[in-house]
C-alpha cells in the first residue's frame, strides 16, 4: 500500500478527542475516519500544547513531527493531504497556504469560511494549485442519508413538496467576532442547509429572520427561515433557540409519503386507508428500506484515499458545496436584517455585510 504525507491541524474534539465518547458510533473524528480508511498522521499543528502532545501520543507520532502551528508545520513538511479542523475564523488561511504549500488534497470542518469573499478567494486558490477541497458535511458521506436521496429520486415519495428541517441547541453563547460569521445557523444550521440542498437541489429564494433574546447586538439565539428550490419545493428552517436538548432532524412530505430522519432514526410513511375516516388516506408507517450500513467518516476518508491515489473522483461534498451552504446562511441572515425581505440566489458577497447585520462594532 502507498504510503501518504497526512497533517492534521487542528488535536480538538472533531480532530480526535470525541473518539474517547462511549457513546458515539465509531469513528467519529477525522483521526478516526483516516485510521478507519487504512491512513495515518504523519504530522499535527495545535495551538494547545497539552492537546497536541495527547494527539501525539495517541498517534504514534514523534516531537519532531509536531508543530505549535499551521505555519511551523508546512516550513518543516509538505503534505499530500492536510486535514483542517480548527476555529471557523482559520479556516480560510490555513487552507490557502495548505494549497500553496502543494497539497493535493485538503479535508476543511464546516462551516468553510466565515466569509463568502473569502471562500471564493479559497476556491480559486485550489483551483489554480489543483487541490481538491472536501468540506467536512459528514451526513452526505452517511448511508442514512444517501438512502434518503435514492427515495427520493426513486420516487418512493412522489413529487417532494416541503421538508420541515430543524436543530435545536441551546442559545448562542460566542463573543459575536465577525470571524466567526454568525451564531447557531451557521455553525450548526450548516449542516442542515447543506443536506437539504444535497436532497432538492438548488435553492431559488431565501427569506429569514432571527431573534436575541437578552442581547441588542450580536450574533442570533435564533433564526427561522423559509427556502424554495428551484424545482418549487418548500423548506422550513428552524436553528439554535435556547432550547435545553439537542435535535437534528428532517420531515420530509412527498404526495405519496413522508420520511422522519434524524440523529439515530429513519422512519418512512406512506399514503394508506385511513381507518379514522370514510373516503380520506392517512401516513401509515412501513418498513423502512434496506441499506448497507457504513461509517461517514470512514466513506470521506476512502474518498480522500482515492484522490491520493491518483484517481479522478466526484467529491460529495466539494468546496463549492460549501460555498453554497454558507451562502444560503448568510442570505437568510440579510433577509432578516431587510424585515423578511425575499432574496434570489446567488447573492452578491459585497451585499453581504456581518457587521451591519448583526450590530458588530469590530
Amino acid at each position: 500500500m502507498k504510503k501518504h504525507n497526512i497533517a492534521l491541524i487542528g488535536c480538538g474534539r472533531i480532530g480526535f478527542l470525541l473518539e474517547d465518547d462511549p457513546l458515539r458510533n465509531k469513528p467519529c473524528t477525522h483521526y478516526g475516519g483516516l485510521t478507519a480508511a487504512g491512513m495515518s498522521v504523519n504530522c499535527a499543528a495545535d495551538t494547545n500544547t497539552e492537546r497536541l502532545s495527547a494527539f501525539a501520543r495517541k498517534a504514534g507520532l514523534p516531537p519532531e513531527n509536531i508543530f505549535p502551528n499551521h505555519k511551523e508545520l508546512f516550513g518543516a513538511a509538505a503534505p499530500d493531504a492536510v486535514i483542517i479542523a480548527t476555529w471557523t475564523p482559520t479556516h480560510n488561511a490555513i487552507a490557502i497556504d495548505a494549497a500553496q504549500n502543494g497539497a493535493r488534497c485538503v479535508v476543511l470542518e464546516k462551516p468553510v469560511s466565515h466569509s463568502l469573499k473569502e471562500t471564493s478567494n479559497l476556491l480559486r486558490e485550489c483551483e489554480k494549485n489543483k487541490t481538491r477541497l472536501i468540506i467536512n458535511h459528514e451526513r452526505r458521506f452517511d448511508s442514512r442519508y444517501r438512502k434518503v436521496k435514492t427515495m427520493i429520486e426513486n420516487g418512493l415519495l412522489g413529487e417532494i413538496r416541503a421538508i420541515n428541517a430543524r436543530i435545536l441547541t441551546g442559545p448562542y453563547r460566542g463573543s459575536s467576532s465577525p470571524l466567526e460569521g454568525g451564531g447557531p445557523l451557521l455553525h450548526d444550521g450548516t449542516h442542515l442547509v447543506d443536506i437539504c440542498r444535497f436532497f432538492l437541489g438548488e435553492i431559488d429564494t431565501v427569506r429569514g429572520e432571527f431573534k436575541r433574546f437578552e442581547r441588542k447586538t450580536g450574533y442570533e439565539d435564533r433564526a427561522a427561515a423559509w427556502l424554495r428550490t428551484v424545482s418549487g419545493a418548500d423548506i422550513f428552517i428552524e436553528a439554535g433557540g435556547g432550547y435545553s436538548y439537542f435535535v437534528f432532524e428532517l420531515e420530509i412530505f412527498g404526495t405519496r409519503g413522508k420520511i422522519l430522519i434524524g440523529n439515530g432514526y429513519e422512519k418512512f410513511y406512506k399514503s394508506a386507508k385511513s381507518a379514522l375516516y370514510v373516503n380520506f388516506n392517512d401516513l401509515k408507517e412501513a418498513a423502512f428500506p434496506k441499506f448497507k450500513k457504513d461509517n461517514c467518516f470512514t466513506n470521506l476518508y476512502m474518498e480522500v484515499k482515492d484522490i491520493l491515489d491518483g484517481k479522478d473522483i466526484p467529491l460529495t461534498s466539494s468546496g463549492t458545496d460549501g460555498y453554497k451552504a454558507l451562502e444560503i446562511v448568510h442570505a437568510i441572515y440579510y433577509s432578516a436584517h431587510k424585515n423578511g425581505k425575499t432574496v434570489k440566489l446567488p447573492v452578491n458577497p459585497e451585499k453581504i455585510s456581518i457587521k451591519k447585520i448583526f450590530g458588530l462594532r469590530s
